[in-house]
């Protein structure tokens, strides 16, 4: 009997170049022979699939969001480091990995502005001025060092300003740079001269040459003008945006209990070649229980792969070896490992400020649609292509949200919301719902939001307490709006490990010396080291801790315009 795809794990992938969404997510069964050519490539990831397919056999039902995480697993082997410890060799807990992000110097800020003290002589034009540039209010700026460097004498300069706070008509102006030197943090002073000759600055009026003296405004520079006959041999900046990400290592462990038909059935599910488990295995209240086994241990994973922090605060690559030893059985004194804790998503956004809280107000729906434009552009920054943006969510989340955004497509555009939104999309694979998803245009944005609910949000929001009126009714704390590029998100996985154990052993048990039939209990022991991977916070947001209210939406741009309700 052929393993049958009911009983088989889905790979899901979400690729960036098909827009990092699930809409566009392939869904794939994982066949035997996929098994069996991943075995023969990398056993550790092989062991994790099987697993799944194990628990799908005994009945553990398939959920989404379990099956995207798994979906996304890679090899950390060769990231294990390795350091000698009084001459034992000892794998470090935790990896190191480069990430390279876009630098952003496109755009400067013009702070102040005087005349170049120098101006007129030595062989500086009269008309020379000196700016004084920083990095703006961009919040796509790259917190620059010496941005002196990127202003080479001889390259262009422009200046986008008005005539005053009075008069506000619009300027445009280019100058040539002469000069540029550091000014303090982040800040350089820019000496430039306009696009006028000599000749013509001379005739001009003090308020005539007011208007090539900037004293605010954005600034942009520009290509250089230099003949080949000239000297010039400056060097353009070249700054590499590459640090060290550092994703620390967790190993985790199971145990089950088997007999020889379910050590049998194992094998050949490890194996991927067969599954007999429906013809051959009929003790069933094992098979219940590894079951209930299986799917509380998955429930606890992707928890952790969600919440987990750090084992304490000593988990930092300089304390490491203050953190909770791991010693040998039989020699305390032999320290084998160091324990930490793979950290979640939520703690790596977090940390990275990408985490908003709400405190218990209405859902601001101005506000994501004013971030949306900010993810869209974050994640085109590595050339991908963004037109759809998802975000996850429980089902009475998601049913507000279309609530409203039916209302605001009426209030804004005076139509049915059928011309804007497609209700009820589901991604499905061989007949099995995967996820539900409505799918809405938002114009003012450019592009589609994608609202999934999950039932993962569902049991989570419906855990916590609603008491009108008590000090623990924190019902909205169980809300959240996930907005993941999952093109980013990876499981990194060390090592797997597997051992059967019998107890007892009659070979070495003197009790049983005699004993032809020892009652034995036979146990599967299994353990991986994995590690959550994001490489562009930037690329997510979480938002969360949003109360039931109307969400608050207004049918103008920009959270302008009538407040729909």
């Amino acid at each position: 009997m052929a393993l049958a795809p009911n009983c088989l794990p889905r790979i899901i992938k979400v690729d960036s170049s098909c827009g990092c969404t699930l809409t566009n997510a392939s869904v794939r069964g994982f066949t035997p022979g996929e098994m069996e050519s991943l075995a023969n490539k990398e056993v550790d990831l092989a062991r994790i699939i099987a697993n799944a397919a194990e628990a799908k056999a005994l009945g553990v039902q398939e959920r989404g969001l379990a099956t995207l995480l798994r979906s996304s697993v890679k090899d950390i082997k060769p990231a294990l480091q390795e350091k000698k410890i009084d001459e034992q060799s000892m794998i470090l807990p935790y990896i190191q990995r480069r990430q390279r992000s876009i630098i952003n110097a496109n755009f400067f800020a013009a702070s102040a502005g005087v005349a170049c003290p120098t101006a007129g002589t030595g062989g500086v034009p009269a008309s020379a001025w000196n700016l004084t540039v920083n990095l703006g209010a961009s919040v796509f700026k790259t917190s620059l060092e010496s941005i002196e460097r990127y202003f080479l004498p001889g390259t262009a300069l422009n200046v986008l300003t008005w005539a005053s706070a009075v008069d506000k008509t619009s300027r445009s102006l280019q100058f040539t740079v002469l000069a540029a030197v550091n000014a303090g943090t982040n800040t350089a002073t820019v000496t430039v001269v306009p696009n006028v000759s000599a000749a013509a600055w001379g005739a001009m009026t003090a308020p005539q040459k007011l208007v090539y003296q900037p004293t605010f405004g954005l600034v942009q520079t520009g290509a250089n003008n230099v003949n080949d006959r000239e000297s010039w041999c400056y060097n353009q900046p070249s700054d590499l945006s590459i640090k060290l990400l550092v994703n620390w290592i967790q190993t985790s462990r199971e145990s089950r209990c088997v007999t020889d038909s379910y050590k049998k059935t194992l094998d050949l599910i490890m194996q991927g070649k067969v599954n007999e488990f429906m013809r051959t295995f009929k003790y069933m209240p094992l098979a219940e229980q590894n079951k209930r086994q299986a799917q509380l241990s998955d429930d606890a994973w992707m928890r952790s792969v969600w919440y987990n922090q750090r084992i304490n605060e000593l988990q930092e690559p300089e304390t490491y070896d203050q953190l909770p030893q791991v010693t040998d059985l039989a020699d305390a004194g032999c320290v084998q490992e160091y324990k930490a804790n793979a950290l979640g998503i939520e703690t790596i956004l977090r940390d990275c400020g990408r985490v908003v809280d709400w405190n218990a107000a209405a859902p601001d729906l101005d506000y994501v649609f004013s971030q949306l434009a900010l993810l869209k552009r974050y994640r085109e920054a590595d050339g991908d292509s963004i037109s759809v943006i998802d975000c996850m969510t429980d089902r009475y989340t998601a049913s507000r949200v279309l609530d409203i955004m039916t209302k605001y497509y009426k209030a804004k555009f005076g139509v049915d919301t059928i011309r804007f939104a497609k209700i009820g999309e589901k991604l499905t694979h061989e007949g099995q719902v995967l996820f539900n998803y409505n799918i809405y245009d938002l114009p003012d944005v450019g592009v589609q939001l994608a609202v999934f609910h999950d039932q993962f949000f569902d049991d989570q929001l419906a855990a916590f307490p609603a008491t009108a009126g008590a000090a623990t009714d924190f019902k909205s704390r169980g809300r959240n709006l996930w907005f993941m590029d999952w093109s980013d998100v990876s499981i990194g996985v060390g090592a797997t490990k597997s051992v059967v154990r019998k107890s007892p052993d009659a070979a070495t048990n003197e009790q049983y010396k005699c004993v032809i039939q020892p009652n034995v209990s036979e146990y599967n022991l299994r353990s991986w080291k994995w590690t959550t991977m994001l490489d562009r916070p930037q690329r997510h947001m979480l938002l969360g801790n949003f109360s039931d209210a109307t969400p608050i939406l207004h049918a103008g741009p920009d959270g302008t315009g009538a407040l729909v309700s």
